[in-house]
């Protein structure tokens, strides 16, 4: 019975035609561990995505609500602690992934024409993961969220020109519900569309030789 639904979704879907074609790809004679570290970053945000979107249904976005739902979510729900666990460390071996990942690509001169668009969007990318990292950590809403956001909004008050003008308004427009918005909808649509291009662009050029 379950090999007969397996062909009949084979025959429609043909996800073992498609696995079967990606894994005769050719991998070129250079490749080693370190080429491995986009591939292995990209994996963690899959895991980030999948252990965030659980703990959306558990989480309430008010400041006097947040830290006891996470304290709820981790202690009384099962798996719960597993969950935000694997996401919190997650976003740290993210951040150490990608800039492996920057340094290699660096090392190896491929950002150099004709892939200049490869590095670009990757760096822009590492930015998002970073504001990823700094949203998450106010979410909790304790006295380490707290912080957080002073530091920050006062390391943006030293930038010139602009410093001053960026640090109030978000001073003054942050709530925890809008970082949690940022965090969960405007953030995720900027890295899926710089995780696209970014892909578009290794695959028209394909894997970076030696030096």
């Amino acid at each position: 019975m379950f090999a007969k639904l397996a062909d009949w979704f084979e025959e429609r879907a043909g996800f073992k035609e498609w696995v079967n074609r990606k894994r005769g790809l050719p991998i070129p004679d250079h490749v080693n561990f370190f080429y491995c570290f986009g591939g292995i970053s990209f994996t963690i945000i899959l895991l980030q995505f999948i252990t965030g979107l659980f703990m959306i249904f558990f989480y309430i976005p008010k400041p006097e609500e947040a830290f006891n739902s996470i304290l709820r979510f981790s202690n009384e729900v099962t798996l719960g602690w597993l969950m935000r666990n694997m996401h919190r460390w997650g976003s740290t071996l993210l951040v150490a992934t990608l800039i492996t990942h920057i340094i290699t690509v660096f090392y190896h001169k491929a950002y150099q024409r004709p892939r200049e668009l490869n590095w670009l969007s990757g760096v822009i990318l590492f930015l998002v993961v970073f504001f990823f990292s700094i949203t998450g950590t106010i979410l909790p809403w304790n006295w380490r969220s707290y912080w957080v956001l002073v530091i920050w909004t006062d390391y943006v008050g030293t930038w010139p020109v602009i410093g001053n003008v960026l640090k109030w308004p978000i001073l003054e427009y942050f709530s925890v519900s809008r970082s949690f918005v940022i965090h969960i909808l405007i953030l995720p649509i900027i890295a899926a569309t710089l995780l696209f291009f970014h892909f578009k662009m290794v695959k028209r050029h394909g894997i970076s030789g030696p030096l």
